[in-house]
């Protein structure tokens, strides 16, 4: 029952976002803040909800809440959570001006509102996941790299003499 109240809660937020990420996709397509930290959260983190959760943990932690008894990181957090909500802001508020002049082209304004924000959340995304689960430091994930290309070598290795000796065994 509360897994489906969290998707109708979150699922008008994810299409915002869904199509603020199509306009930036189209208007700064070299713009775009880097996230490949991304690939460090737990797959159980990673879904398609996930912005409209963010969204709201930042209209939260904006209005003055505590995230999970996690009070230092709340306040860590809570300025950059108001400054991506008034981020938010700005860019719906570029839309709609730009939806009342030429669709085709984008003003600067709308642009640098873009570029702000998808900086913004892209350093609360890291943030507020980083506080919520172990994320992994670059350094181990490098670890866990070196450590599966390690696996793998040996395998191809020793699978080529396992399937010799296997060959052998058995005869043609």
């Amino acid at each position: 029952m509360m897994n489906r109240f969290r998707k109708w809660l979150y699922k008008p937020k994810d299409n915002v976002l869904n199509i603020i990420n199509q306009i930036m996709d189209e208007c700064i397509p070299q713009d775009r803040a880097p996230r490949d930290f991304c690939a460090k959260f737990p797959e159980e983190i990673r879904h398609d909800n996930l912005a409209g959760q963010l969204w709201f943990g930042a209209e939260c932690l904006a209005a003055g809440s505590i995230i999970m008894n996690r009070e230092l990181e709340s306040m860590a957090m809570r300025p950059l959570a108001k400054e991506l909500t008034r981020s938010l802001e700005d860019v719906r508020s570029a839309l709609r001006d730009q939806a009342l002049r030429d669709l085709n082209t984008y003003t600067e304004k709308m642009r640098e509102a873009l570029r702000h924000f998808d900086v913004l959340f892209a350093e609360f995304e890291l943030s507020y996941v980083s506080a919520m689960v172990p994320v992994k430091s670059p350094r181990e994930y490098y670890v866990q790299q070196e450590v599966i290309v390690l696996f793998c070598e040996t395998v191809e290795r020793n699978g080529k003499g396992v399937l010799k000796f296997i060959w052998n065994c058995n005869g043609p």
